[in-house]
């Protein structure tokens, strides 16, 4: 059984040990000093196939597609937030990333087009986007991967609350960014706090 309130924290990242994997430790290490439940979704080990538009959700709010994703389904509605860990591949989330989001058209469909939500849509849940690129800092470099972040925190119900980027990543890793560590902590610090309240 699923447990209820805790922290979906999903990795984004098909590599082990590098910056994406290094940001969820320091997470970890933050819920576990709060006593507060999580549990990481390492979806690149996952069978989560694509959204294929054939609107089954758009008729009765559930997809018709059983594989890894229909579970999840359920730890979003029981969460009490969710940590998005991405890398930017080509100024957006990961594929990985943005095949889980196309499956939460699942959600959008009960909510806004059925009007029958198949999630609690009065339980408070906080949000927090973590994206690392490997280019140095430039505009926008975020943007891409942001506008669909605040799409899939309203599909899951979910207020996003935080959102930090790192940039220049293929040059400095996250262990060697003191200023980005400092960011972070005090970020992180500030969405537990929110959490806390919830």
């Amino acid at each position: 059984m699923d447990k209820k309130d805790q922290i979906l924290i999903i990795n984004g990242s098909p590599r082990k040990s590098k910056n994406c994997s290094r940001i969820i430790g320091k997470i970890v290490l933050e819920l576990e000093a709060n006593n507060i439940e999580y549990q990481i979704l390492n979806i690149y080990k996952m069978n989560i196939d694509y959204c294929t538009a054939c609107d089954y959700c758009g008729k009765t709010g559930k997809c018709r597609i059983k594989d890894d994703m229909t579970p999840i389904y359920k730890k979003f509605d029981n969460s009490k937030g969710t940590i998005v860990v991405s890398p930017m591949y080509f100024s957006s989330i990961s594929t990985k990333v943005k095949t889980l989001v196309d499956r939460t058209q699942a959600f959008y469909s009960s909510k806004y087009i059925l009007k029958k939500p198949s999630l609690d849509t009065k339980k408070e849940r906080g949000g927090m986007f973590i994206a690392i690129g490997g280019q140095p800092e430039y505009e926008n470099q975020f943007l891409g991967g942001q506008l669909v972040m605040d799409i899939f925190f309203k599909c899951i119900n979910t207020k996003l609350i935080q959102n930090i980027y790192m940039s220049n990543s293929d040059e400095v890793s996250y262990d060697e960014n003191k200023d980005f560590q400092i960011n972070f902590n005090t970020t992180l610090e500030s969405y537990i706090k929110e959490i806390n309240k919830k």
